[in-house]
This record gives structure tokens, C-alpha cells and sequence, in this order.
């Protein structure tokens, strides 16, 4: 089966909400790609997959920490990933890593700077010492930190310049995490707040096979027809580790050519891929949208300077969507009850969004920003 990027895209659209919007904000988080990093971006991408009316303002926050629908926790590449509260622990076994280093190294490395090998052991005593510091608590990220000094030797708590003290890395936080053991649970002043995820909402995991498959069920799902690289890339986790995962579903998983190279789509997805359905609309998509966190990012835009733009390492700009196709970049800045959307067009005049259509996508933002009102800027 031959695919072309224009079927690719549509496939991927449809995959992730964005043709036909989801029932509901927890239909729309149920794909497992949605984040919230950078802050606000989870709010974002549900609206973005949503129709009017379908969230309000705090939606997300009742969810997280009153309701506890919603699980927010650190997943492998340290991005907040956030997932209905009864799939939390598919997820996150999904992405556990076995005892081996390498899989273990690629999550946990960074946090343990002074260790070349052998880290079954000290991410052991790390995961021990939040599952111990967390029992039956909330804590804010400095009350766990210190409760961390107290618990673990100096070489799990390496000197942070930012902070100019010693303290655990977020990779110790990430494998606390996938054990069920830390979530968010809220904020203290600025800080954010943890809780023990089998204490806060249960910890209900399956077997690590089964896990494995599902997660790689979801990804083909939103990002099909892929390949075990991008699947690796998009996660975050060990190459050995990605590569076992993917294997695992090779039975419901058929081949299918992209502009001539192979990928990989389930099976089950390929009419939907030979007829994609269209994504009528304008759809703002800000930094870290799911869309925009696909690793071949040539499906998404062809254009090298405009893939430049748009995956700026610092402060990228969020994509304009208008009948399924990239129109435009735009950014949002906030001055006390205003909000402005500035739209820097892609293409000709004729090509530009609707400005009425653009209008009301950005006025959906205005109470999830705090804002009574919202101008658009075109360029």
C-alpha cells in the first residue's frame, strides 16, 4: 500500500481528534499524547479537540486535584504527560524500564551524573526513598526534596547551580512516577505538589507485555504510518527498550510505503488511512501539541525554513490549522485582561484563515487565559 503526506496528515488529524472532535475532554485525552509542557498546553490541545462549551475555565485543575479523573505525571522524556486516571498505570508501566542500564540510563542518566553503570540499584533506593517520602502526604517539590536529603546518599543528590543546593533530579521523579508512586497532586504557592499516585487516584497496572502493546496501539493510532525510531524518539525511552515494545505488536501492525520508505500502520487503521476523513475548520494548536510533538515532522511541514520556525528550540510558536492543512504561525501575549494573537500567514493572501473563523478560535481561549478580551493581529 502506497501512501502520500497529504493522506498521512489526514490520517493523523482524524487519529487525534482533530477531524471529528471528541465527545468529551476525557475522550480527548484517552490517545495518551497529550502534555502539559510547557503549562497551559493540555488546556490547549482539549480545546483544540473539543467543541464549544465542552470545558470551562479550571476545568483541568478540578479534574487533576479535586475530582482526580486526571493523572498528571513526569513520563519518560520529563514532559507532563496527562491521562485519564484509570489508564495512568498502562501508561506509565508501558514506559517502566526493565533493570537493565540501558534502559535505565536513558531516563535516569541525567539525574545521576556521576554514575557510568549499575544503575539498577540506586534508581532502587531513589524510587524507594519518594515512595517512603510521599506515604500517606503531599508535599511540595521543596518539602520532597529535603525530605530526599534525609533519606538518600550525596551521590542521588547532585549540586543544582539553578538552585544552589543538592537535591534529586527530575529522572528519579520520572521513575517514581512510573512505579505509581508520584503524581502532581496540586501546587503550593509557585511549587508544584506531589502525591503518591497509588494513594492519590490507585495504581491498577497490568502486566508489562500488555502495557507494552497498548502504548504502541496508541501511538500508531495518533501517529501511524511510523517507524520504531520515531516511536523511540516520541517517547523517550532506551532504544533496546522502544525497539522490544514495538516488536511486540507485530502482529497487528502491516507495512506501507511513504513517499517510498517503509512504515508501519495497525492494521485495523488502514482504510481509515486510504480514506482519511477531512478536518473542516480553523484549529489553533500551541507549542507542544500533541501534532506538534511527532518526531517526522516532515509529514507535518515539508518546508525546512518554515519547520525551522516552527520547532524553534526556545519559545516556538504554535500552528494555525485551517481545513487540515498548516495556514499559519501564531503566538499569544497577555497584558492584565487582554489577550493578543498575533498570525504570521504561510502562504498567499487567498490561503489566509477566515479572520472570522480565527476570531472565534481565539476568543475559546479568553477564559482558560484569564482574559474578558481577545484581539488577532495579522501579518
Amino acid at each position: 500500500m502506497n501512501v502520500a503526506a497529504e493522506q498521512v496528515l489526514a490520517f493523523r488529524l482524524a487519529g487525534q481528534d482533530l477531524a471529528t472532535p471528541a465527545a468529551d475532554a476525557s475522550a480527548a485525552l484517552r490517545g495518551w499524547t497529550v502534555q502539559d509542557s510547557p503549562p497551559g498546553t493540555a488546556v490547549a490541545a482539549v480545546l483544540a479537540r473539543t467543541e464549544d462549551g465542552a470545558i470551562d475555565a479550571g476545568w483541568l485543575d478540578r479534574a487533576l486535584f479535586e475530582d482526580r479523573t486526571l493523572v498528571a505525571l513526569y513520563n519518560a522524556r520529563t514532559a507532563t504527560a496527562v491521562l485519564p486516571a484509570g489508564e495512568a498505570a498502562t501508561y506509565a508501566t508501558a514506559m517502566l524500564p526493565g533493570d537493565d542500564d540501558a534502559g535505565l540510563k536513558a531516563i535516569a542518566g541525567p539525574a545521576l551524573p556521576d554514575i557510568s553503570e549499575g544503575f539498577a540499584e540506586p534508581v532502587a533506593l531513589g524510587v524507594a526513598a519518594i515512595s517512603d517520602a510521599l506515604d500517606g502526604a503531599t508535599l511540595s517539590r521543596d518539602d520532597l526534596h529535603e525530605a530526599l536529603r534525609q533519606r538518600l546518599p550525596g551521590a542521588l543528590l547532585p549540586w543544582c547551580k539553578g538552585c544552589e543546593t543538592h537535591h534529586a533530579r527530575r529522572g528519579l521523579l520520572v521513575l517514581a512516577g512510573l512505579h505509581g508512586r508520584l503524581c502532581l497532586a496540586g501546587r503550593v504557592g509557585r511549587q508544584p505538589a506531589f502525591a503518591r499516585t497509588d494513594q492519590w487516584t490507585g495504581w491498577d497496572a497490568p502486566d508489562r507485555a500488555t502495557a507494552g502493546i497498548e502504548l504502541v496501539r496508541r501511538y500508531l493510532t495518533a501517529y501511524g504510518p511510523s517507524t520504531h525510531q520515531h516511536f523511540q524518539q516520541w517517547s523517550g525511552l532506551g532504544t533496546a527498550h522502544a525497539k522490544a515494545l514495538w516488536t511486540s505488536a507485530a502482529g497487528e501492525v502491516s507495512e506501507v510505503a511513504v513517499g517510498g520508505a517503509p512504515a508501519w500502520a495497525l492494521t485495523r487503521d488502514l482504510p481509515r488511512l486510504q480514506d482519511p476523513p477531512p478536518a473542516p475548520g480553523v484549529r489553533l494548536l500551541a507549542p507542544g501539541d500533541p501534532l506538534l510533538v511527532g518526531r517526522d515532522r516532515e509529514a507535518l511541514v515539508p518546508d525546512p525554513a518554515l519547520r525551522k520556525q516552527l520547532f524553534a528550540v526556545l519559545a516556538g510558536p504554535g500552528l494555525v490549522l485551517v481545513d487540515g492543512r498548516p495556514a499559519a504561525l501564531w503566538r499569544a501575549r497577555k497584558q492584565g485582561k487582554r489577550l493578543t494573537v498575533a498570525v504570521a500567514p504561510l502562504g498567499p493572501a487567498a490561503d489566509r484563515p477566515d479572520p472570522r473563523a480565527l476570531q472565534a478560535a481565539a476568543e475559546r481561549l479568553a477564559p482558560h487565559r484569564g482574559v474578558s478580551s481577545v484581539t488577532v493581529e495579522t501579518s
